[in-house]
């Protein structure tokens, strides 16, 4: 799983804020970067991110309109699974990774390992 560059990174989080499909022009408004990219840029990075399969993209009268084909935490979990792949030690990255976790952060996993285990096992 790549990771996004910087403007991908801004493309994705206005389209992945918005919760719904963006024209090129409502995705530069909502970047709220100083100095603010070019439309032809963000047009550019849109349609990039659009083939290698981030976003789908929709004709909406003369424009097109571009929605997120996968969630922030799919991209997210995606990058984790990443780094845990380059650990020489998972069990021990994941321990580390497990000790920076907040009381709450760590009830849920536990919560959802016991889901998971539950629905592996042989009924």
């Amino acid at each position: 799983m790549p990771q996004f560059g910087e403007l991908e990174t801004a493309i994705m989080d206005a389209v992945w804020g918005a919760g719904r499909s963006l024209r090129v022009r409502e995705i530069l408004d909502g970047l709220g970067r100083d100095p603010e990219p070019a439309y032809n840029t963000v047009h550019t990075v849109t349609e990039i991110l659009f083939r290698k399969g981030w976003l789908a993209k929709e004709k909406d009268g003369r424009a097109y309109r571009y929605g997120a084909t996968r969630t922030r935490e799919e991209y997210v979990a995606g990058l984790m699974g990443e780094a845990f792949a380059a650990a020489g030690d998972r069990g021990a990255t994941l321990a580390r990774f497990v000790e920076g976790m907040r009381p709450g952060e760590a009830e849920e996993l536990y919560r959802l390992l016991d889901e998971a285990v539950r629905r592996e096992s042989p009924k």
